[in-house]
């Protein structure tokens, strides 16, 4: 499952698509969210554009340093 969310902190993995962007939004609305990004290979742009816009506390940047540099 690429998003596994636990009480205020959604760890994203592999391969996260357009199908979580949903899942996400309603996580971040309802919360002050602190997101896990160590296991993420690769995520959809409207992922990357509610990470932009709410803004979460990321406690774990992406393994992939390419990737990495978007929350840099």
């Amino acid at each position: 499952m690429p998003v596994e969310i636990k009480k205020k902190e959604a760890k994203l993995t592999g391969v996260v698509t357009i199908e979580e962007a949903e899942e996400l939004f309603n996580f971040f609305l309802e919360k002050k969210p602190k997101v896990d990004l160590s296991e993420l290979e690769h995520f959809h742009t409207a992922c990357l554009q509610l990470l932009l816009v709410f803004k979460p506390e990321i406690i774990a940047l992406p393994q992939d340093k390419e990737l990495a540099r978007w929350f840099l």
